[in-house]
């Protein structure tokens, strides 16, 4: 009886503890992962939030929000711990967001790569829109290039935003 309560006691696993950030930790370490390539540079505000990003501001604990304040870069992050339980309806509301940026934003060509490889992520109940990466500076670079490039530099910022939650 003794090994069988043993093993049952040792054969259960045990989850990790969950991780506690703040939306600010979460910047600060997509922001630190590229360095000088970081390029967004001003603030958000919560009207943008709302229309831009169709939040609903009562599913959000805490939110950093920064975009390029040089209209060429289309550079932004938008960074969201979500209240308890309303990570996905947030993850929802940002990848509508995403769609319609890309599908409507009006860009410049040489940013098309970059807009096309932007990404929404989520673990939990933090949510992150992400618009990042180096300016690609071939001009001469063919679509493909340009893609593989963009989505290059974007999983700089996955990873950051993935290797917290290891």
């Amino acid at each position: 009886l003794l090994t069988v309560f043993s093993l049952a006691a040792c054969g259960g696993k045990e989850e990790a503890p969950a991780k506690d950030y703040s939306a600010q930790e979460i910047f600060d370490a997509i922001k630190d992962a590229y360095g000088e390539n970081f390029i967004p540079d001003a603030d958000m505000v919560e009207e943008e939030y709302t229309e831009t990003y169709g939040l609903n501001m009562d599913d959000v604990a805490e939110i950093k929000a920064q975009m390029a304040m040089i209209s060429f870069h289309p550079d932004r992050i938008v960074v969201i711990k979500a209240k308890e339980g309303k990570g996905e309806a947030v993850e929802a509301a940002l990848t509508a967001a995403r769609e319609n940026l890309v599908q409507f934003g009006m860009w410049y060509p040489a940013n098309l790569a970059k807009v096309n490889a932007s990404q929404v992520l989520r673990n939990g109940d933090y949510v992150v829109f992400m618009m990042l990466g180096a300016a690609d500076d071939n001009i001469e670079a063919t679509e493909e290039e340009a893609a593989k490039f963009a989505k290059e530099q974007m999983q700089i910022g996955v990873d950051a935003f993935n290797n917290l939650f290891k």
